[in-house]
């Protein structure tokens, strides 16, 4: 049984370690153009394993940013982890030891959440099953940015190979997989139109902070109000 949870976590992680090929690719060849050295950049995925802040991070950085400022702004974008980690809680209670749990959140990614509830949907969930998904993910983004920081010299502009899109991709396609009640649809339609509005009404520099909270609480909280009724 733990074999079978293993290897299912293991496949089961293969297309979130594909779409990490081209971000953590992206982010090391960011982090070294932003003065980061190979070690810097190779141990923020190794310690931090979130994309977005990450991202934001480097650029904040090389725009000679404090960092005070940098860990409050990952702070700030970071804090839906909080409403994903809540909402597992009914899955692995009672089925994951509460220490263990606590260990694995640690790698609870957009991504992981993404396909870890879709599997939770049909089968409950199993230490052993979260533990393979989670060490490939981050072992993919750690690998993927470990190649970029090497190989970051070579490439003179990653927008022009697309690399700027795979995230947004990668969002976009875990969302089609997750929506399947008119609910979820109405959710993400709430969630996106709110995103862009924050974008549009306020500053970039601060729309960077608050629109992917914003978005997080008026989504999750529209889809709870219309599951209710």
């Amino acid at each position: 049984m733990i074999k079978h949870e293993l290897q299912q976590g293991l496949r089961d992680s293969f297309p979130i370690v594909l779409g990490y090929l081209p971000l953590g690719f992206t982010f090391g060849v960011l982090a070294r153009d932003s003065g980061l050295s190979l070690f810097q950049a190779v141990s923020m995925s190794a310690l931090c394993f979130t994309g977005a802040g990450q991202f934001i991070a480097v650029g904040m950085f090389k725009a000679g940013g404090s960092l005070m400022a940098i860990v409050l702004t990952n702070l700030l974008v970071n804090l839906r982890y909080a409403l994903f980690a809540a909402s597992t809680v009914p899955y692995l209670k009672e089925r994951i030891p509460s220490a263990l749990a606590a260990a694995l959140s640690y790698g609870l990614t957009d991504e992981v959440y993404a396909v870890s509830m879709n599997r939770y949907r049909t089968y409950p969930a199993t230490a052993s099953y979260l533990i393979a998904l989670v060490a490939s993910a981050h072992l993919g983004w750690i690998g993927s940015s470990l190649a970029g920081a090497i190989l970051g010299n070579f490439i003179t502009s990653t927008e022009r190979l697309g690399m700027n899109f795979a995230l947004p991709a990668m969002y976009i396609s875990l969302m089609i997989i997750l929506m399947r009640r008119r609910s979820d649809i109405y959710a993400a339609l709430a969630a996106s139109l709110t995103a862009l509005l924050v974008g549009h009404f306020i500053p970039s520099t601060m729309a960077n902070n608050f629109n992917i909270i914003a978005a997080t609480l008026i989504g999750a909280t529209l889809g709870v109000i219309i599951n209710e009724r």
